[in-house]
């Protein structure tokens, strides 16, 4: 049985990003850059008015003195009068500064009547006027490889004139259920069966890691029908398999992963819930094998299926997405495990979010899943933990 953070390491380790290809920047965000993406022109791309006034020779402004308006410079405008002595262009924010000018006096500093405009207040040059390339460069670098295109990014580079960008291409995720005794969510109750849940969880968890999912729905309990479907997942760069990897009669996966050439890596990780956890691989395709509980299933989703996907979209620094906490009351691990501990989490006056694990612990126990909003974690070894230590937070 592996720690968590061997098991996580065993996974990680090795990984190669997917091959890159080209996206349109609209369809980009929360995609990784594969290749260096570079502002195609200036920031601003010319000297432009930073407020509505007027674009002045500072030289000139004198409380008192009119200056004569020449005309209107507007923002996607074309070419205007040069300012020379003794005048002015009225210009709106944005507007290209008109040749000549070299400030902007403000709407508010400045007295409009009969063509002419008197200053209320003085300006120095270069005020309220944002120059050429003062922002960015053309050719500078906005994001690397291995960058994740958040939206500030995405913003950026649109900004900047980039249309398209190089990205490692999305994951393809197969997924099967196995299990005769699986209703679909919905479904009128029948005895002896339960509903489904975690190939729904798994695809909402991946999908929104990025990865394109083929759904092979569920499988029956049958050996012939589990190996067929094993095969045909392998196609994908991840085969993700709920139920079925224990070693009872009717568990049929960990056969059909040696029959198709699966080679296991380990097989449980010393956490709770999840501890039957399996993993291995056929060439570069990752392999999973979810225990059938909804919680052990989430948590072995959380935090092991999910780096590698973000792993393989070429993030750099991929791996469970704990944000720092502590407890509210006191708890600890559970038969020596790192223990996920449903919890409800509240943000305390100092702002750091407090746990409350739930009553009810378990890997059968969505109801108290429901309650909660994520998991505290508990780690192996540490024995019970006082209200107001320090513990990793798993979000949902």
């Amino acid at each position: 049985m592996k720690d968590l953070a061997e098991a996580l390491a065993l996974v990680l380790d090795g990984i190669e990003p997917l091959e890159a290809e080209l996206a349109p920047i609209g369809a980009a965000a929360g995609r990784v850059a594969a290749a260096e993406a570079c502002s195609v022109v200036d920031l601003p791309p010319f000297d432009r008015s930073a407020m509505d006034g007027y674009a002045v020779r500072a030289a000139d402004v004198a409380a008192g003195t009119p200056l004569r308006v020449l005309g209107d410079a507007a923002a996607g405008g074309g070419a205007v009068a040069a300012v020379e002595a003794g005048t002015a262009v009225r210009i709106s924010t944005g507007a290209a500064i008109p040749a000549g000018a070299d400030a902007v006096l403000r709407v508010e500093d400045a007295d409009a009547q009969n063509g002419a405009v008197r200053a209320t207040a003085g300006v120095d040059a270069g005020a309220h006027v944002r120059y050429r390339g003062e922002d960015v460069h053309a050719g500078d670098v906005l994001a690397r490889p291995g960058d994740r295109l958040t939206l500030p990014r995405i913003s950026a580079l649109a900004s900047a004139g980039v249309g398209d960008v190089i990205v490692h291409r999305r994951p393809r995720l197969d997924l099967i259920v196995t299990g005769n005794e699986l209703l679909p969510a919905g479904a009128p109750p029948e005895p002896g069966k339960i509903h489904e849940s975690n190939g729904l969880m798994v695809r909402l968890l991946a999908g929104g890691a990025g990865a394109e999912i083929r759904d092979h729905g569920v499988i029956g309990d049958d050996a012939e029908a589990t190996r067929a479907a094993v095969e045909s997942g392998l196609e994908a760069d991840v085969l993700v398999v709920s139920g079925g990897v224990s070693v009872g009669p009717h568990d049929h996966v960990k056969p059909a992963f040696a029959a198709c050439g699966v080679e296991e890596v380990f097989w449980r990780v010393r956490i709770k819930p999840g501890k039957p956890l399996w993993f291995g691989r056929r060439g570069r395709t990752l392999v999973f094998g979810l225990p059938g509980n909804p919680l052990s299933a989430i948590v072995g989703t959380a935090v092991f299926i999910l780096p590698a996907l973000r792993r393989l979209q070429g993030e750099r620094d991929a791996g469970p997405r704990f944000s720092r906490g502590r407890l509210g009351e006191p708890a600890g691990p559970s038969d020596g495990r790192t223990t996920f501990l449903t919890s409800r989490l509240v943000r305390a006056a100092d702002g750091v979010l407090e746990a409350f694990p739930t009553e009810r612990q378990g890997s059968h126990m969505t109801g108290a899943l429901g309650e909660s909003d994520g998991f505290a974690v508990a780690p192996h070894g540490s024995g019970p933990l006082a209200a107001g230590a320090e513990v990793d937070l798993l979000l949902l």
